[in-house]
């Protein structure tokens, strides 16, 4: 089910009255929803969509032409009448989409539908439809990739309102230019397949289809069968015969699989699962030798331990090609917090230098590209993707792909913060007494990387109780602290400070909650000092390094034991510094100089 919305792109000051009654129409139909409770929405939902979508067939037939019927549900949903003036509101959206072109429409219409919809709901499903530009690219790439229109069989296996179905058709028709209809016609209906889990979105995807080859169908006197089905594409065979393209915009969303699940796809398991991640793995399975594979998906992949089995799985059989990430989360991915990058795949290639680029949204409805370079995937697939975000970055990736040093060399190992508060509300203390000690929470790490012992945040208390069986949330022992949930638009996602030794000293020890990840020392006497450490973390170029390895706001164990560090050897001068307490730009100085870069 395809899974990302953008905010509307439409030129600021400029008039545009269809986009205005959209908008204005989606800002009514999300207080509609909210007036009634939330066992109701999903019904209200359905039914004030299925208004705007008669509404927006019916005004595609001109004034005096004979109407093609609008399909009817591929699958029965609940619907109920509306009231008189949400039956109006509904029209009036439909009617002012209608003037989009079709795959613009069905997006409008998604939004308006997904905007309705129970949160719970639509957090578990994915159900976020893709903006026109992201997939207008993405098709652009996996043309770019070799599919050839004239024959493509293609797939989408989550396709939610048809953002790729319906531009995909037209695709097919432009190449086909001059054919006869007729067979336009047989070529879309032999070679589009889409699926969808909910009726609602698959009905919409298969309307936009409908919508783009109305002219055919009014020329042709016929309309496509049915090319959409109503199901799970993880629980059965869509098609026996493999497709030349796999494309969409898989659902994001972690999920507990049952054990037969689990081994129908371990292949690309490793921990917890998420639907993005199956339905990658699926695309592979129906994807033919050769075959291309065009996706839209978050970045964690790229990096986080959960996926290793589906990088390894990505390198041995669908090496990427492209990957084009997007350079901004706000503005454009309306309540999607993920960072996100579109990809294509080749079935069974050789691995090959990975075209790099990076988007963002222009001139209110387009994109712009920047290259950022060519970048090769490591020996060991299943390690994290060493990727730039910008060109800027490509440098620097260049030598941390080069270096061969981590944390462990440094002598040091990550291990989260073992205090889930909530579990335990009661052992929160406001002073120090018998049994207490300090509760360490992120906000005891400071932007600029000093540590401070503080509980200011709502719900916090600065000390904890330990009862018997507790012993294991003690820490008796110098370490670094680092923040575990930092965003991209942060200055840096990397926040760190070394637990103060006159502090563990006088208190004994300490407990740490689970928003810190905390860097031990494999020995009494590490290679390199904590403070050392903590502001080597907190530089610029330590920060750079990161961004180019995360995919995600969280600040993993994992990740900061792959990180690429200098070698401990080649410390002597950030030594100095820190010992002399210098002024912070020589530090950022001397740690650009440790990956090889000109200050």
């Amino acid at each position: 089910m395809a899974h990302v919305r953008t905010a509307q792109l439409a030129l600021p000051g400029l008039p545009d009255p269809p986009m205005e009654t959209l908008v204005a129409g989606r800002v009514m139909s999300r207080a509609l929803a909210a007036s009634v409770p939330e066992r109701a929405r999903l019904t209200l939902a359905r039914s004030f969509a299925c208004g705007v979508v008669k509404a927006f067939w019916q005004a595609l037939t001109p004034t005096g032409a004979k109407a093609t019927p609008l399909r009817e549900p591929l699958h029965r949903f609940a619907t109920e009448k509306l009231p008189e003036a949400a039956h109006a509101l509904a029209a009036s959206i439909g009617t002012a989409a209608a003037e989009l072109g079709s795959e613009a429409a069905a997006y409008q219409i998604g939004l308006t539908y997904t905007g309705m919809l129970p949160d719970v709901l639509r957090a578990a499903r994915g159900i976020y439809y893709t903006p026109p530009p992201l997939a207008a690219r993405l098709i652009a790439q996996a043309t770019e990739a070799g599919t050839d229109w004239l024959t493509a069989r293609v797939l989408d296996p989550a396709c939610g309102g048809g953002a790729f179905l319906a531009p995909v058709a037209q695709r097919i028709i432009n190449a086909l230019r001059g054919s006869n209809p007729h067979i336009v016609m047989q070529a879309i209906a032999a070679r589009l397949r889409g699926s969808e889990l909910d009726p609602f979105g698959a009905w919409l995807s298969q309307v936009s289809l409908d919508a783009a080859v109305l002219p055919l169908s009014r020329v042709t006197g016929h309309r496509l069968p049915a090319l959409v089905a109503v199901c799970d594409a993880l629980g059965r065979d869509i098609d026996p015969e493999p497709f030349d393209l796999v494309i969409g915009n898989p659902p994001y969303a972690r999920v507990t699989l049952p054990p037969a699940d689990r081994a129908r796809f371990r292949r690309s398991l490793y921990g917890h699962a998420n639907l993005y991640g199956l339905f990658t793995d699926l695309a592979l399975r129906h994807a033919k030798p050769g075959g291309i594979v065009a996706y839209v998906t978050p970045t964690s992949f790229l990096a986080g331990e959960y996926f290793k089995n589906l990088r390894a799985l990505l390198g041995r059989d669908a090496p990427p090609m492209t990957i084009d990430f997007v350079s901004i989360r706000k503005g454009v991915f309306e309540d999607v917090l993920q960072e996100t990058l579109l990809a294509t795949y080749r079935r069974h290639a050789r691995p090959a230098r990975v075209t790099v680029h990076e988007i963002a949204p222009a001139n209110g409805s387009g994109l712009t590209t920047t290259a950022v370079g060519k970048i090769n995937l490591p020996a060991d697939p299943s390690r994290p993707w060493l990727l730039p975000r910008s060109a800027l970055e490509a440098p620097l990736v260049a030598r941390l792909a080069a270096t061969p040093h981590r944390l462990s060399d440094w002598g040091y190992a990550v291990s989260t913060g073992p205090l889930v508060w909530n579990r335990h509300k009661q052992q929160l203390a406001q002073g120090p007494g018998r049994n207490r000690f300090p509760l360490i929470w992120a906000e005891a790490v400071t932007t600029d990387g000093r540590f401070i012992h503080r509980a200011e945040k709502r719900n916090h208390a600065p000390y904890f109780e330990l009862r018997r069986g507790d012993e294991w949330l003690i820490l008796d022992r110098p370490c670094v602290l680092v923040q575990r949930t930092t965003a991209k638009e942060q200055t840096r996602r990397l926040i760190a400070a070394a637990l103060p030794d006159e502090f563990l000293a006088r208190h004994g020890a300490v407990v740490v909650e689970n928003h810190l990840n905390m860097l031990l020392p494999l020995a009494a006497d590490p290679p390199v000092a904590a403070n050392l450490l903590a502001a080597f973390l907190n530089s610029a170029t330590s920060d750079r390094a990161f961004r180019s390895i995360s995919g995600s706001v969280a600040v993993s164990a994992y990740e900061l034991e792959a990180l690429p560090l200098p070698s401990p050897d080649a410390l002597d001068e950030l030594h100095a510094l820190v010992r002399k307490g210098a002024r912070q730009q020589c530090i950022e100085d001397a740690c650009a100089r440790l990956y090889g870069l000109t200050p």
